[in-house]
């Protein structure tokens, strides 16, 4: 069975226990992972020795491992998404619950994903998503952890969908600390797109939850020493329509569901015929599409951008829509007919505006 999981870079854990050091949990507190694989996380007995360790894994092989490598786990096998209740795991309500690990994610309605990712999971009603990792959240806020420390999608936050979808963690945690790292950094990734991965630590704290403003003006650290902020940008999405919808215009243009950077790499632009993901472009927002085409082609951004909206320089924008639509539409005869090629002043104009978007990004 996948269902999408990756082990876990030993450095992470080491992070891991000198955040939880940090903070100082409790001596007594259970440490526990409920996706655990081979136990990677297990290695902060090291450093936690009087504390309990619990090990949980759907994969009777993965947990027969972990319980080779670290005898003093006590070892379930449990669907950790079907009955999350401390009593099946035979916790009480006062014990003082630690959550580490990197829980399975799979988007069930993403393009790529599903085709990638194989496995059925049963899960209680109150934290179904499509999303195995949101919903590993949102059992973790059902367990009642007072910290959770885990690896999961920087999307689950930067992206206001998957937040609300995560909202019932988020209002009830903290975030103390955080690091973004490349996916690439996980073994047998290396063929797929980088996408963003951030290990964070989370504190129970209902009154100072986190909320969707809070992420866009929290300044996130990346591994490699960058910082970025989402308030800091204006985004494509304000001013075109990403989704397919019910509206036709004449002429009739189309372009490909738009979801962030990552996908606008790996999907078409403008399409000659309609599917089902087609979106009808108002003739009105054409320079917005043409801006699209041309970020796609253009563009080199970092892997820890992959998961935004496309940015856009608005103030500058209207000097230069018409170059992005003549750039656009001679790189696709086939949509627009034989246009005339861009001048060498027209394409630098259109280069650098979009060197002056992703470079920008640096000093968020």
């Amino acid at each position: 069975m996948n269902l999408g999981s990756y082990y876990t870079p030993k450095k992470y854990v080491k992070l891991v226990a000198e955040w939880l050091k940090k903070y100082e949990i409790p001596q007594d507190a259970v440490i526990a992972d409920f996706s655990c694989g081979y136990g990677a996380f297990f290695e902060l007995h090291e450093f936690f020795p009087h504390c309990r360790y619990l090990g949980n894994d759907i994969d009777p092989r993965a947990i027969a491992k972990a319980k080779e490598y670290f005898p003093f786990l006590q070892i379930f096998q449990h669907n950790a998404l079907k009955g999350a209740r401390r009593k099946n795991y035979g916790l009480t309500q006062d014990d003082r619950l630690v959550i580490v690990g990197n829980p399975p994610y799979n988007d069930r309605t993403s393009i790529v994903g599903h085709t990638k990712k194989q496995g059925k999971c049963d899960m209680d009603a109150a934290i179904r998503t499509r999303d195995l990792g949101m919903s590993s959240l949102l059992a973790y806020n059902k367990l009642k952890a007072e910290f959770v420390a885990v690896l999961h999608p920087l999307s689950y936050l930067v992206k206001e969908t998957n937040f609300k979808c995560c909202a019932p963690f988020f209002r009830n945690y903290e975030l103390l600390e955080h690091q973004v790292f490349s996916s690439q950094e996980f073994a047998g990734t290396s063929r797929l797109a980088a996408f963003p991965v951030i290990v964070a630590l989370y504190h129970r704290n209902p009154a100072h939850g986190l909320s969707y403003q809070d992420i866009q003006e929290l300044l996130f650290h990346t591994i490699e020493g960058d910082a970025f902020r989402l308030s800091q940008r204006e985004y494509i999405g304000a001013f075109i329509r990403k989704y397919p919808h019910k509206r036709r215009f004449t002429p009739e243009f189309l372009f490909y569901t738009q979801r962030d950077i990552n996908a606008l790499k790996r999907s078409r632009t403008f399409l000659k015929t309609r599917i089902s993901n087609a979106v009808d472009i108002d003739p009105v927002q054409l320079p917005y599409y043409c801006y699209l085409d041309c970020f796609k082609r253009f563009a080199h951004t970092p892997y820890w951008m992959g998961n935004f909206d496309v940015p856009i320089l608005l103030a500058d924008f209207p000097t230069l829509a018409d170059d992005f639509v003549i750039v656009a539409k001679h790189a696709h005869p086939d949509i627009f007919g034989k246009c005339p090629a861009p001048g060498d002043a027209c394409l630098l104009r259109v280069q650098d505006y979009i060197r002056r978007v992703v470079s920008f990004g640096a000093d968020w």
